[in-house]
């Protein structure tokens, strides 16, 4: 009687299809992105921000605001809601007053791309860095296979 399970077992086993392969996935890196340009012109105290729209796009909001001492004069908030044909730019002049030292100006995009709610965040560095943040920053190292990495200062123990 086993003998017979057995058989039809394996009987069984070879008349089922072939298991199909799927191709490999590619990993996704990192955090999925607006799919927008975001680019800076700089002048002595205002600094032209231009958007570029690879899809189309709605329900936008664009903001702007100083970090490490920047300030940015007038509304942070450069539009609220707009919509944005694949292609179409758009320009804002943005007031800043630079931070002591290196500071940044930062361009936040977000909105409806293709139905996903998506977003894209800019940084703009202004100004050379003072002793002080330099010894902040840490340096870059490049490893014995071409790879950077930043080595950060480490505390007092």
């Amino acid at each position: 009687m086993t003998w017979v399970i057995l058989a039809s077992c394996l009987a069984l086993g070879a008349c089922a299809p072939a298991a199909k392969s799927n191709p490999p996935v590619e990993p996704v890196q990192g955090k999925r992105e607006a799919p927008v340009t975001v680019r800076t012109e700089w002048g002595e105290r205002s600094a032209r921000v231009t958007l570029r729209f690879n899809a189309p796009a709605s329900d936008v909001r664009v903001s702007v605001r100083g970090v490490d001492g920047l300030s940015v004069g007038g509304e942070p908030t450069l539009v609220e809601g707009a919509r944005f044909d694949t292609g179409a730019t758009a320009h804002f002049d943005v007031a800043y007053t630079p931070g002591e030292g290196r500071s940044h100006l930062v361009v936040a995009v977000v909105g409806s791309f293709q139905g996903t709610s998506l977003s894209r965040v800019a940084s703009f560095a202004v100004g050379s860095p003072t002793v002080e943040q330099q010894r902040r920053s840490g340096s870059v190292i490049t490893d014995s296979e071409g790879e950077r990495i930043k080595v950060m200062p480490g505390g007092e123990r």
